[in-house]
């Protein structure tokens, strides 16, 4: 015990050392973009791009080198219109094809969407091949996202192209989650006969994910409601008549003469964040993360983390990150390390420079990483903290005890555990959980004892 409180003493001297430290590393691999709209990750372990005004590219995470793919001339843009959704076919090896979503035109009444297919020939991107080209387009609420699902289909957002009678009528696109052969074709299987509609009754749709085998979609609200929402055939998801959830009187009527399905959250009632481009998260890098969904906002410059239920059909946990910190955030992408990638888009419809040029980033945790002997070493992280601290041992491990004293020395936690990773919510302990402020891990092994000083924000 004399050790432990002289260790503490010694934290106590050196405590602003850990006030500069940062929940999450943050560092740029590409700079001086225009308006990126889409990023993912690429079977060549290169994040592949879209940018607003035509050009596809992808990018090195490790050395930053950009290479151009394409500039498609025909693009459109203007307001919140231009080259938006990408993605590329699951077996690319094999086939490697392209699918890209586009504004052509020059005016509103003359814009049109269309989605084209391209061929990668280890250079370039050739052969462009016109899937559809014929959907309503606008200076804004255009959609666009793309996805493949696991049946080889795609899946299209189209946003309601500022004209409310098109979300709820079936003879249109707009308004609509799409889904089509990878040729072009309608697939048999879908739900409205001899159309490529598959759900209906969408504002604005700009986030599309599958994952938990199931179909998660963002869709912005006028000015209030954003919302995430599990995308089933042929549903109704109830806009212009209803604004997130069925709350008031008409909404109500309506969402049950409708068949109306309810978001799984609005984010939020109260005003909107302009949500826009979501994936899914799983990995060990950031285990608080797990099973949760990072959604990037534009208006409100922040990604939100959801945490899922474990059947994935509600939302258990909001939290923001990065708030206000890099600007407007457009899409978000996952390596398969567990690596996390945001891409700003800091430019207002006009093309003018709001903050800084646009980027992409790639974020990290800051872990603490101590090394008690070769056969051993611990990884303790995020440090500071909002509430959760993890704790990974690196090493199998016989019984350990975990102790945390507050600044004074006092004793708040003394448990044994047994296995290589545990996670503990500080807020939680006793039931009202720790004040803000500084503590000290304690990790007490047979023959080693591990400190650590730890700030709760």
């Amino acid at each position: 015990m004399k050790k432990i409180i002289f260790y503490i003493l010694f934290l106590i001297t050196n405590i602003n050392v850990l006030f500069s430290q940062n929940e999450f590393s943050t560092r740029p691999i590409a700079t001086n973009l225009d308006t990126p709209w889409e990023i993912l990750w690429g079977p060549d372990n290169n994040i592949w791009f879209t940018e607003r005004y035509g050009r596809i590219s992808k990018v090195d995470p490790i050395t930053g080198k950009i290479t151009s793919l394409i500039k498609i001339d025909e693009v459109f843009e203007d307001g919140e219109r231009g080259l938006m959704g990408l993605v590329l076919h699951p077996n690319f090896a094999k086939e490697p094809y392209v699918y890209t979503v586009y504004n052509t035109g020059f005016d509103n009444p003359s814009t049109k969407i269309k989605i084209v297919r391209y061929t990668y020939d280890g250079e370039k991107l050739i052969s462009p091949y016109v899937l559809m080209d014929n959907i309503k387009g606008w200076w804004n609420h255009d959609g666009a996202r793309l996805w493949i699902t696991d049946d080889l289909k795609l899946l299209i957002t189209i946003g309601d192209a500022a004209d409310l009678s098109t979300p709820q009528n079936l003879s249109s696109l707009n308004g609509k989650i799409l889904r089509m052969n990878l040729d072009g074709s309608i697939p048999n299987d879908n739900p409205f006969p001899n159309s490529y509609v598959y759900s209906f009754g969408h504002r604005n749709p700009q986030g599309l994910v599958v994952a938990n085998g199931k179909i998660y979609s963002s869709e912005h609200g006028p000015s209030t409601d954003d919302e995430i929402n599990i995308i089933f055939a042929g549903r109704n998801y109830g806009w212009p008549d209803v604004n997130g959830y069925c709350n008031t009187e008409k909404e109500k009527d309506f969402c049950k003469k409708n068949n109306v399905v309810e978001p799984i959250i609005s984010l939020t009632p109260q005003a909107t964040l302009a949500i826009c481009g979501i994936d899914y998260y799983q990995h060990n890098l950031i285990p608080e993360w797990n099973n949760s969904l990072l959604v990037t906002a534009l208006k409100d410059q922040r990604l939100v983390q959801l945490k899922l239920n474990e059947q994935g059909d509600s939302v258990l946990l909001r939290k923001d990150f990065f708030t206000w910190e890099f600007g407007r955030l457009r899409d978000v992408c996952i390596s398969p390390d567990g690596k996390v990638y945001l891409a700003t888009s800091n430019k207002d419809g006009r093309g003018t420079p709001k903050i800084n040029d646009d980027k992409i980033l790639e974020i990290t945790p800051i872990a603490t990483n101590v090394k008690k002997n070769d056969n051993l070493s611990t990884l303790i992280f995020p440090n500071p903290t909002n509430d959760n601290i993890n704790i990974v041992l690196n090493n199998s491990v016989e019984e350990f005890e975990l102790e945390i004293y507050n600044y004074l020395g006092k004793l708040k936690i003394n448990n044994k555990y047994n296995q290589n990773y545990i996670q503990i919510n500080l807020k939680e302990i006793d039931n009202i959980g720790l004040e803000k402020g500084i503590y000290f891990l304690v990790l007490k092994f047979t023959d080693n004892i591990i400190f650590e000083k730890i700030v709760l924000n």
